[in-house]
């Protein structure tokens, strides 16, 4: 097992932290936005805790970055403190670098804010609630382009990130041999950039070329992105596997 880096001791702290008191108060407790990666380490402690249901939200279904809530067992539907703004304007509309340059320049933290969707006209972005009295009033421009922030209660339908299914066959269900063919890497290129902590499965870094692959999975490589192993079938005549990916596109 790897050793945990002091941004995840820091954040199984909190967690605890936050598990504690809604045992404490017998309330939901609510976390900051979490990552993908963020969230398989809160699952990992929701599992620790006793009597507590803990649920993952993003403000919309499939959202990538989410708040966690430890739930007590009275609590059967929470309502998460998450809300949607739209950037209106008539001009021309930011782009996802452009206004998360902008919150950070106004000092707005990541984990305050959950994801960012630019392939909406307008825009959206999902926020912790306490702060977006001070987006509405705040946060106006993004690099040149002017808007106004305005929060809406029935967000418009968010259509699916841009991806291509690939179907390709494999020897086996390693990491190493499905993350090359699904990217288009050399197999010993990628079993280098896995053992190099390049790579992560679920979200979570994994530095064993040989690691199992199941269906559903996620595979993200740093600098090419992310696949969802979306089916496995049968196999050929050689043996090989046949795989069928959902890989999304990264533009650069």
């Amino acid at each position: 097992m790897k050793e945990l880096s002091d941004e995840e001791k820091l954040l199984i702290a909190k967690l605890n932290d936050a598990a504690r008191l809604a045992e404490k108060r017998n309330c939901p407790i609510f976390t900051d936005f979490l990552s993908p990666a963020q969230q398989a380490v809160a699952l990992r402690v929701a599992t620790t805790v006793k009597d507590f249901e803990f649920r993952l939200w993003g403000g919309y279904e499939g959202a990538e970055r989410a708040m966690g809530v430890f739930l007590p067992d009275w609590c059967v539907d929470p309502e998460f403190p998450i809300l949607c703004l739209e950037l209106k304007t008539r001009g021309e509309y930011p782009v996802h670098p452009e206004i998360l340059g902008a919150l950070t320049g106004l000092g707005v933290r990541r984990e305050k804010i959950g994801d960012i969707i630019t392939s909406t006209k307008p825009p959206m972005l999902f926020c912790d609630s306490s702060i977006a009295p001070f987006l509405t009033e705040n946060f106006t421009k993004a690099g040149r382009k002017a808007f106004r922030a305005e929060p809406t209660e029935n967000p418009q339908a968010i259509p699916e990130a841009e991806h291509e299914i690939k179907t390709f066959t494999v020897p086996s269900m390693r990491l190493d041999c499905i993350a090359a063919e699904g990217f288009g890497v050399a197999r010993t290129k990628m079993t280098e950039h896995i053992r190099n902590g390049g790579v992560a499965l679920n979200w979570e870094e994994t530095l064993s070329p040989s690691a199992s692959v199941e269906e559903g999975d996620t595979i993200s490589v740093r600098g090419k992105g992310r696949l969802i192993v979306t089916e496995i079938g049968g196999t050929s005549r050689k043996d090989r596997i046949f795989l069928t990916v959902k890989r999304f596109i990264t533009r650069k």
